[in-house]
């Protein structure tokens, strides 16, 4: 069996402002700004993606509660998501004549938008929560979490315990803080649970593979405020080295390095930093 080798590189670009914060959590402003496929080896891509583009219209301003440790809590602009849906809806069933497949696309979106918990479902899911709040959000450093989350091919879930640490040591007020998060697999990848993840799949090759995982990330942080300046998050999920892998991987960058402290409302990804009593150690709040 021969196999095919996939590349895409994509760029994403989002505005991210803090409105306000409370005990509960924070609320916050998420904007899509781009959602561009640089390069892929892979024609049909170009295709999905203008057409993944199309319903991602309805998430592009999103106000949430999120709570102190990046959970979301509640989306605040469900009716706003709603409307837009309306109109996309519109649009498509005036084309829905010329493309047969149309209607079962229409029905189904029309069910999900229908429905404020699908939708608090689907904003659950955006890669803004698992690229830029990972593991680390709320967290006193060095310290550590467990997570149970889909694995790269999104049939199964696999439980990960995450150890986050600070490069010691800290730097002065208005230095840069290096923050690494390692996440080891605790699951078991017994027989069930490798029938449910790659059982679909018709390659002999992979029968009985127990995948090789990996989770890792890197982020450098403003210390004083928190913000984000750079991050590399790579996943990895090999189950046969020939015929069934995959591979993702974040590089982050603020688009402005340098910024006001003073400035408001916050932007670009920005984080508190508050120092803890304890040397060595500081708390990421939101």
């Amino acid at each position: 069996m021969s196999s095919l080798v996939v590349k895409t590189i994509t760029e994403f670009r989002w505005d991210i402002r803090v409105l306000k914060i409370t005990d509960e959590g924070y609320q916050i402003e998420l904007l899509s700004l781009d959602n561009v496929l640089k390069e892929s080896n892979n024609p049909n891509m170009r295709d999905l993606n203008a057409f993944n583009n199309a319903f991602k219209r309805m998430y592009s301003e999103l106000n949430m509660l999120v709570g102190k440790d990046g959970k979301l809590i509640e989306v605040k602009n469900i009716s706003e998501i709603q409307r837009k849906w309306s109109q996309v809806k519109s649009e498509m069933e005036a084309i829905q004549t010329k493309h047969d497949n149309m209607k079962g696309i229409i029905d189904l979106n029309d069910e999900l938008f229908n429905n404020p918990d699908n939708i608090t479902a689907a904003v659950k899911g955006n890669e803004f929560f698992e690229v830029l709040f990972n593991a680390w959000l709320g967290l006193n450093l060095p310290g550590g979490r467990n997570i149970r989350k889909k694995s790269l091919f999104a049939q199964e879930n696999i439980s990960w315990s995450y150890a986050v640490s600070a490069e010691k040591p800290l730097p002065p007020i208005g230095g840069k803080a290096n923050i690494s998060i390692v996440g080891h697999a605790t699951e078991n990848f017994d027989k069930a649970w490798i029938k449910n993840a790659y059982g679909s799949f018709p390659i002999t090759e992979i029968a009985g593979h127990k995948p090789q995982v990996k989770d890792e990330a890197s982020y450098q942080i403003d210390y004083t405020s928190g913000r984000v300046l750079n991050g590399l998050v790579t996943k990895e999920e090999i189950i046969h080295p020939e015929f069934l892998k995959a591979k993702m991987v974040y590089e982050i960058m603020a688009d402005n390095q340098e910024v006001e402290q003073e400035a408001e409302p916050i932007k670009h990804t920005e984080k508190s930093a508050e120092q803890t009593n304890e040397k060595g150690r500081f708390s990421l709040l939101d």
